[in-house]
């Protein structure tokens, strides 16, 4: 009877250089929207660093763009308090989910430096963001330094440009991880 044994069907390429754990597509197209949005944001911080020192606009005055629209208190930091405050949500909602797919698809360290650059250091970026709204409701304003920029004396415009260059690193690094198991980006094969 071999004449009446089928063939099996060839499984699609797609299928078969896929990762069997992967990043379900809600949880895929919530982390484009973090990435997306805190990229904005980082450009947002770029042009603040760029007012101060090529434009030479005072620390005080260098809101970026958005930072002129939406004040209160005469300040932008309660917008970078809400702002930050939903990125840290964001990144703690995808711990689990990029844990998943550790390490078949995001390797553990490339795991451990989104938990470090990303989560930890948003953490305490959150924490300096109290400090300076506290600073912010106890003056009615500013001035409002945090933690780092008085330990360290660097202004608040390059402190916090390196803190969300970092926290974004590590979603990015991951991001484009992810990318390459869904087949958007071209996968070279590794050295042996």
């Amino acid at each position: 009877m071999p004449g009446l044994i089928a063939q099996r069907a060839a499984l699609p390429k797609q299928a078969a250089t896929q990762s069997v754990a992967s990043l379900s597509s809600p949880c895929f197209w919530f982390m484009t929207a973090v990435v997306a949005i805190q990229g904005g944001h980082v450009v947002e911080h770029i042009v603040q660093l760029l007012q101060v020192t090529v434009f030479g606009v005072p620390d005080a005055k260098a809101l970026g763009l958005l930072g002129y629209v939406l004040q209160f208190n005469g300040t932008e930091e309660w917008l970078h308090l809400g702002y930050n405050s939903l990125y840290l949500l964001s990144l703690y909602a995808l711990i689990v989910p990029l844990w998943r797919i550790t390490p078949s698809v995001l390797p553990t360290r490339a795991f451990w430096f989104f938990l470090g650059a990303s989560v930890w250091l948003e953490t305490w970026h959150m924490v300096e963001h109290g400090v300076i709204i506290s600073h912010v409701i106890a003056n009615g304003g500013c001035p409002c330094p945090g933690i780092g920029d008085a330990a360290l004396s660097v202004s608040d415009t390059v402190l916090h440009f390196f803190y969300n260059l970092l926290a974004y690193a590590g979603v990015a690094l991951a991001y484009l991880l992810v990318l390459r198991d869904r087949g958007y980006m071209f996968n070279p094969p590794l050295p042996v």
